[in-house]
């Protein structure tokens, strides 16, 4: 490249900053999801009823709208629980340990632990709703240029918690836990 300190220049970073490859890199690098995309397309694909190909433009607005209100994933998000009690049974997502501890008993934002099962899936739940709701009210990243959203942080956009509480290198997590080292 010709950054000048050997990576691309600027106008290389631009080039290769499209919304396909963000989205590549969200699902490989936050989400363990590598080759997503490509298994989203092989779908759009299908349903398409198989002729034609479909290309980045269409496998990205097929994410993008799944989060817009109506969507399937914010209608999903907004109708689950990270953690639900069903005949006596804890089920989460991915379970109660991971390789940064235990998330059993922990909520976020709250300093100790919930000793009741039944008391911290119920707050850890509130929890979720209320982060659920501050990114709904803002859903974008704020820039130093604020003023439209009270009390925001620039760099940051609303359930920001609950984006750093489902990474691998966020707290211990019912979203992301491990059944093996």
């Amino acid at each position: 490249g010709g950054g000048g300190g050997g990576g691309p220049s600027r106008e290389e970073l631009l080039a290769r900053n499209t919304l396909a490859n963000r989205i590549r890199w969200m699902l490989r690098e936050t989400m363990g999801a590598d080759g997503e995309f490509e298994r989203r397309r092989a779908e759009l694909q299908l349903l398409g009823g198989g002729g034609g190909g479909v290309g980045d433009d269409a496998v990205c607005e097929s994410f993008v709208s799944s989060v817009r209100p109506g969507g399937f994933m914010h209608d999903l998000l907004h109708e689950g629980q990270l953690a639900a009690i069903h005949g006596g049974n804890l089920l989460v997502h991915g379970g109660v340990s991971s390789a940064d501890g235990v998330a059993l008993g922990r909520v976020p934002g709250r300093e100790g632990r919930v000793v009741s099962v039944v008391e911290w899936a119920e707050l850890l739940n509130s929890w979720y709703r209320q982060q659920l709701g501050e990114w709904t009210a803002s859903p974008r990243w704020v820039s130093d240029d604020s003023s439209a959203v009270p009390r925001a942080v620039p760099g940051s956009r609303g359930g920001a918690a609950l984006l750093d509480y489902c990474v691998p290198s966020g707290p211990p997590s019912v979203v992301l836990g491990r059944h093996l080292p």
